[in-house]
């Protein structure tokens, strides 16, 4: 009985890894559905195709696979697009592209700075960045800032929108979210910093520009939104709509006698194999997805259906060849290579090998007039290697829309438009449509016959820095040369990923090594999900006192998994910009040469903490709520000064201030009551004046010196004769010790030279005698 259950179940595991090796296998020997583009450059920008060793200036439309390299020298800018997403980098940026296939796009990153605008993500589709320090993975849509310190010793991890993960060594991982920017000083990802999203710099600013292009696209309205190069049509041509084909998109800024893909060249880019190469700065989406119309006497592009994944093919023609064609180029003849572009109802056959599923959707999704049982059909005579029989094409036999060109030509990657080849149409009557392209590739068939070599290319010590991965990446290609070799012993037909990979097992060791310089993290035993990074306040809170100084930034310590107690402080790793150079990233560069970096928005609100600083409170002077009170008057802002508030006998000074002349220094002793409160001290008696018009001029010792009545101030002190008032005076006359000569009295002397004061101040009797006799006379 248990043999009998045992061997179905062992019959259903060994079918089972059947049908899934079978499906693995199909869909490595598929190639990717989706590719880079070079959709940007300027000022110097270097490629380096993979596997090769040449470094040639970049040129625009070039499709980017697993492999290619990209640097940016100084003053320069590239922009590559993949699917829905858009990767821009500075200057002095080293960009590989570790891996692309249809679930991932892996980038490694050694030095510059790298935004990552990621528009849409499919279920297990994800994006990633390998960086010295760490690995960012995507795990939504929005747009990302990952910035290289000149030495390579620490990360920036910028979160705009959106949110993604990190991973470092000894399985530590994190969670960043949207709104901060997080610096990483070890690969252990324990000396981290939070901060708040720094101010846009120069390449934010363009970055920004470039998105608009996007966001503002008329053309995202026709087209599927993870198609590449849509936003280029919108200056080059205009949309319409037609009955039979849908909307079509009809180029403005073509010669005469222009036709799709004549003007451009051929290149070989794995895994596609021979891939066209528009010249025209709008030739990349036109030319890779969707079919050619001609209507209304011109050409007109129609891009599929808009709500499928798009799905990318190396040029959307059919090539020629035959009998009467004066070479079969089917068996690599050395004859002319022809080629016309696929109407809406015509299939594409691919020159690549490819699963029945892979040749169902590069077809169905890329235009909407076209029969699934025709689709079939001719998907049965391409699997067999036959010749595409009782086919109907509908530029095949119209001279206008053939291109030719000579065998050298073709693999050499020259231009197409000034070496055509005139075809009549007896020729294109005895041609056939070919399934195979049996064309092998030359080492000039990587890059274009016409391509510069490059002024500017990286260091070695940037490329050759170790890396962080989350991902294992596949084996880089091997040398150009020997992939040459295995087409060519492959019949001229382009290797399957799978192959690449078993090719790039059996080179020598001493070339593989340069794959252990990519660590792989986050994997095996001890591996967690990512945890969230301490907020600022849980962070600032287990931080010293003396570590929080600079407001908006958080340092760690934080203890990655499996090293606990270690954790990194503040003070033990502090850098100070100094110790950083300046270059190729504005996050990382000197204060005095950054123009917005991010520890400017650290010092911003520390700037506006310290006004409060910049009014010197400390000092009596500076403590001018009373000039406050009295700005009114103009006179009075000095009042404050001879009072000397802080001194307990100025308090009682104000009185002399307030000898109001005879009848108006009635209203004085309520003026002396409200002193009772510290604020209105001084102020309130002073707004009582300004109402008497004699008064305006503050104090009565300025009233005396002004007027030549107020030099007999005595009447002040007849005021004084109140039982309240009589007390004050004296006390105030006995309190003018040294120190208040120097302070009230001296200045009150200054403006006006009265020999009373001094007489006031020593003879107190005396003056209330003499003011008794002017009081008679005025009687009189």
């Amino acid at each position: 009985m248990y043999t009998k259950r045992f061997f179905p179940r062992a019959w259903c595991a060994a079918a089972l890894a059947t049908v899934l090796g079978a499906f693995a296998s199909a869909a490595l020997a598929d190639p990717p559905e989706r590719v880079a583009r070079v959709g940007f450059l300027r000022g110097e920008v270097s490629f380096q195709p993979a596997g090769d060793e040449r470094w040639v200036e970049a040129s625009l439309n070039r499709p980017l696979g697993t492999g290619d390299k990209v640097y940016t020298d100084r003053d320069s800018r590239a922009e590559f697009e993949v699917g829905a997403a858009v990767m821009r980098i500075d200057e002095r940026t080293t960009f590989n592209l570790l891996n692309l296939d249809d679930e991932i796009a892996q980038i490694e990153l050694t030095e510059g700075v790298l935004n990552l605008r990621v528009r849409r993500l499919e279920r297990g589709e994800s994006y990633e960045v390998d960086t010295p320090t760490l690995a960012f993975v995507v795990n939504e849509p929005g747009e990302y800032r990952i910035d290289i310190a000149p030495q390579g010793d620490s990360t920036m991890v910028t979160v705009f929108d959106g949110g993604g993960d990190v991973y470092g060594e000894n399985n530590a991982s994190y969670s960043v979210r949207a709104g901060n920017s997080y610096r990483f000083n070890d690969s252990a990802l324990r000396d981290y910093e939070v901060l708040d999203l720094p101010r846009a710099d120069d390449f934010d600013n363009w970055v920004a520009s470039r998105n608009q292009r996007y966001q503002r696209s008329v053309s995202s309205r026709y087209v599927a939104e993870d198609m590449i190069g849509y936003a280029d049509l919108d200056d080059a041509g205009s949309w319409e709509d037609d009955r039979e084909y849908g909307s079509v998109w009809y180029p403005t800024s073509v010669s005469v006698g222009w036709a799709p893909y004549r003007y451009g060249h051929w290149s070989w880019v794995d895994p596609w194999g021979w891939t066209w190469i528009d010249n025209a700065s709008w030739g990349f989406a036109p030319f890779h997805y969707g079919r050619w119309v001609y209507a209304r006497n011109r050409w007109g592009w129609c891009p599929g259906p808009r709500h499928v994944r798009a799905v990318y093919a190396p040029a959307l023609v059919a090539f020629v060849g035959g009998s009467g064609w004066g070479a079969n180029i089917s068996i690599g003849g050395g004859g002319p290579v022809g080629w016309f572009p696929l109407g809406p109802r015509d299939v594409y056959v691919p020159w690549y090998r490819a699963s029945r599923g892979y040749f169902h959707n590069v077809n169905v999704r890329n235009t909407t007039v076209i029969n699934n049982t025709y689709i079939t059909n001719v998907y049965n005579n391409y699997s067999a290697g036959r010749p595409i029989v009782n086919a109907e094409y509908a530029y095949r036999n119209n001279v206008q829309a053939v291109t030719a060109v000579s065998r050298d030509v073709f693999v050499g990657a020259r231009p197409v438009g000034e070496a055509r080849v005139q075809v009549n149409p007896a020729q294109l009557r005895n041609a056939q449509v070919a399934s195979r392209l049996a064309i092998a590739p030359t080492q000039a068939s990587f890059v274009a016959a016409n391509a510069q070599r490059a002024r500017a290319t990286p260091q070695a010590a940037a490329v050759d820095r170790r890396v962080i991965a989350r991902t294992a990446p596949p084996p880089q290609p091997v040398a150009t040369a020997a992939r040459v070799q295995a087409i060519q012993r492959n019949n001229a037909q382009p290797l399957a990923r799978d192959e690449q990979r078993q090719l790039a097992a059996r080179r020598p060791a001493a070339e593989s090594a340069v794959a252990q310089r990519v660590q792989v993290v986050g994997q095996g035993r001890g591996a967690t999900p990512p945890q969230p990074l301490p907020t600022r306040g849980a962070a600032a809170a287990r931080t010293p006192a003396a570590e929080r100084a600079v407001p908006g930034n958080t340092r760690g310590p934080v203890n990655a998994p499996g090293n606990a107690g270690n954790a990194v402080q503040r003070g033990d790793t502090v850098r100070t910009p100094q110790q950083e150079r300046g270059l190729p990233s504005s996050r990382f560069a000197p204060h005095g040469d950054r123009s917005t970096p991010a520890q400017d928005r650290g010092n911003a609100a520390p700037q506006r903490q310290a006004l409060p600083q910049r009014e010197t409170r400390e000092t009596p002077q500076p403590r001018q709520a009373p000039q406050r009170e009295t700005r009114e008057a103009p006179p009075m802002r000095q009042t404050p000064q001879r009072e000397t508030r802080e001194a307990p006998q100025m308090r009682q000074a104000t009185p002399q201030r307030e000898t109001r002349e005879a009848p108006q220094m009635r209203q004085a002793p309520p003026q002396r009551e409200t002193r009772e409160a510290p604020q209105m001290r001084q102020a309130p008696p002073q707004r009582e004046l300004r109402e008497a018009p004699q008064m305006r001029q503050a104090p009565p010792q300025r009233e005396v010196r002004e007027a030549p009545q107020m030099r007999q101030a005595p009447p002040q002190r007849e005021v004084r004769e109140a039982p309240q008032m009589r007390q004050a005076p004296p006390q105030r006359e006995v309190r003018e010790a040294p120190q208040m000569r120097q302070a009230p009295p001296q200045r009150e002397a200054r403006p006006a030279p009265q020999r009373q004061e001094p007489q006031q101040r020593s003879q107190p009797q005396e003056r209330r005698q003499d003011d008794k006799k002017d009081d008679d006379n005025r009687r009189r």
